[in-house]
C-alpha cells in the first residue's frame, strides 16, 4: 500500500495545507464507495487502486480493539 500522498497530483500545480487534506478525504470517498457498491481494487487502473488503498487505510482499524479504545 502506498501512502504517499504526493503521488496524487495538485490540481493546476497548487500546493498548500488543504491539498493534502483535500486528497486524504478524496482517497477515503473512494474507498467507502468501492466498499459500499462491494467492488474490488483489482478492476481499476494503477492509480486508482492506489487512492482506493490509501482510503481503505483510514477505513479499516488494524487493531479492533485500539479502533474502540480511541471512540471511549
Amino acid at each position: 500500500m502506498r501512502d504517499d500522498f504526493d503521488a496524487i497530483p495538485d490540481p493546476a500545480g497548487e500546493r498548500g495545507a488543504g491539498t493534502m487534506l483535500t486528497r486524504i478525504y478524496h482517497d477515503i470517498g473512494l474507498a467507502a464507495v468501492a466498499d459500499a457498491l462491494d467492488l474490488l481494487a483489482v478492476e481499476f487502473d494503477p492509480d486508482l487502486k492506489e487512492s482506493l488503498e490509501r482510503g481503505e487505510f483510514y477505513l479499516v482499524p488494524i487493531d479492533p480493539a485500539a479502533a474502540w479504545s480511541a471512540v471511549l
